[in-house]
């Protein structure tokens, strides 16, 4: 499954059960700087998840990755925290979104 595959079924999931979403209110965008630099924004509201194929401007929080590390984060198999701090996610706006975000993440695997 490519990434943009997994990127989808996830956000179905999202759509299809909302509970997960836990209250979240934001958008996010992200950024894959490696193969062929691969941009997706995601709104996500209490109630639905929408996927666009361009970064938001001016999202609540923007995270730069590359594809492996992006996969990964997808999959549970890289901490959003750890990586931040360790340089592989590099992330620019509100961080405390990202912090949430890995907590939804983790509602939907």
């Amino acid at each position: 499954m490519t990434i943009e595959e997994k990127l989808k079924t996830l956000v179905t999931k999202m759509n299809e059960d909302s509970s997960g979403l836990n209250g979240l209110q934001a958008t996010y965008s992200f950024d894959i700087t490696d193969k062929d630099h691969l941009e997706w924004g995601v709104k996500v509201s209490p109630e639905q998840v929408e996927l666009s194929e361009s970064l938001i401007e001016d999202a609540d929080c923007l995270l730069r990755m590359n594809a492996s590390n992006f996969e990964k984060l997808l999959d549970g198999s890289l901490n959003a925290t750890s990586a931040f701090m360790m340089g592989k996610i590099k992330a620019k706006g509100d961080l405390t979104y990202a912090l949430k975000l890995q907590n939804v993440l983790n509602n939907y695997r």
